[in-house]
């Protein structure tokens, strides 16, 4: 078996396509396709043929790439078109194989390492990602979508975000644009109906008590909940408890460090941390920061009453809360009296974005690794990647020309 037609096995060629030459020149492997005397393509004779070039996944330690006349044939109208090749998608530089794994890899690692794994320029596997990700996503089925949930992340410290818009029951990114504004929900709502899907249909938005957010979804969802993420209230209650924590603390330096004391859940904490903890709730130095402590856990509880409590159990809380004497938690308060009916709303909805929370750590994750993404675009690329579910797959689009191929001796 000649080297020829080793290499034509391996790249899957058959009639009447063919390896015609194979040369290793300058630490590349160029490898020359052509097809057989007389082959007609779609039906038709060969009108003439354009040379292309592809890079190909490489063979052994060589850079491969591969060569050939690609033929062209004259419709009954007179048109002249290039027949589509089986192992490349029309207009791109890489072969289909090559696009598959680079698309695979992407998915845990960064694009820059891809590309140098591969061999290749990093920006073409950031267009092979976008075309990929624009080609998926015109396909996808947005009809069943009920639930939303949205938040926003970032894409370098302290500069670009962009907002993330959830599928929380199928738990996949539905829709993810620059900035956090309201205008994000109106751009979701276009990309949602484009999509098959209905505003009237979404029962449901969970978000956290950003404004724009919540002033974005009463204008263009206005028959949809919002539903404000408890875990986000919860986090604001812990914000005010380290705040009183850290004034207490000025004036009893000997008891610094126990800051995580304060922001565990007692299930989280030791048995020895629940001694220390128990310690410093009963010194009056910490006085204020204990009856913040107690009204975060007493507000987390308010979730675990039944429904037909649960207006009563939260209006208790607001009183005790906005008469407690800790600054910071009566402030917290008076922003939740304000927000009551959303939060209260959770108990028809049931829903939050933890699920978002989780796939926006991932999506931190990646951007870590990849040292944070200057364009905000490819922070949208990954998480459409890694969250969206989207057929991504490289599939030789291709074969529909060669299984309309005839060969003629």
């Amino acid at each position: 078996m000649t080297p020829e037609e080793l290499f034509g096995m391996a790249l899957g060629l058959s009639l009447p396509w063919k390896v015609e030459s194979s040369v290793i020149e300058g630490g590349e492997l160029r490898i020359r396709i052509g097809f057989e005397k007389g082959a007609k393509f779609e039906g038709l004779p060969v009108h003439d043929t354009v040379e292309r070039s592809w890079r190909h996944l490489n063979f052994w330690q060589y850079a491969t790439y591969l060569t050939a006349r690609v033929p062209r044939v004259k419709g009954e109208d007179g048109k002249v078109t290039q027949v589509e090749v089986p192992w490349a998608r029309p207009g791109s530089g890489f072969t289909a194989l090559l696009e598959a794994v680079a698309l695979t890899m992407m998915r845990s690692c960064p694009v820059s390492e891809t590309a140098r794994i591969l061999g290749v320029d990093d920006m073409a596997l950031w267009r092979l990602l976008e075309r990929s990700v624009t080609r998926a996503k015109a396909g996808a089925d947005y009809s069943s979508v009920r639930r939303v949930g949205v938040d926003e992340t970032s894409c370098r410290r302290g500069q670009d975000y962009i907002s993330v818009f959830v599928d929380l029951d199928a738990r996949r990114v539905l829709f993810a644009c620059r900035g956090r504004a309201a205008s994000s929900v109106e751009m979701f709502k276009k990309d949602l109906i484009e999509h098959g899907g209905s505003p009237e249909r979404i029962e449901a938005f969970s978000c956290d008590m950003g404004p724009a957010f919540i002033s974005g979804i009463g204008e263009h969802f206005p028959d949809s909940a919002v539903v404000l993420d408890k875990f986000h209230l919860v986090k604001m209650l812990s914000g005010a408890v380290e705040r009183t924590r850290k004034e207490d603390t000025r004036l009893q330096r000997s008891s610094k460090g126990a800051r995580f004391l304060w922001l565990k859940n007692p299930s989280r904490l030791s048995d020895e941390e629940r001694c220390e903890l128990r310690r410093l709730r009963q010194e009056p130095a910490f006085a204020k920061t204990a009856e913040a402590y107690r009204l975060r856990l007493a507000f987390q509880e308010v979730f675990t009453v039944e429904s037909g409590n649960a207006e009563r159990i939260l209006d208790a809380w607001l009183d005790a809360a906005l008469d407690c004497g800790v600054v910071a938690v009566e402030r917290v308060a008076e922003s939740f009296l304000k927000a009551k009916d959303m939060i209260l709303s959770w108990f028809q909805n049931r829903i939050s974005n933890g699920i978002l929370e989780a796939l926006n750590s991932v999506l931190q994750s990646a951007k870590r690794r990849a040292r944070g993404y200057a364009n905000p675009n490819h922070m949208i690329l990954v998480s459409y990647l890694m969250h969206g579910k989207l057929e991504l797959s490289a599939h030789c689009v291709g074969r529909r020309a060669s299984t309309s191929t005839t060969h003629t001796k």
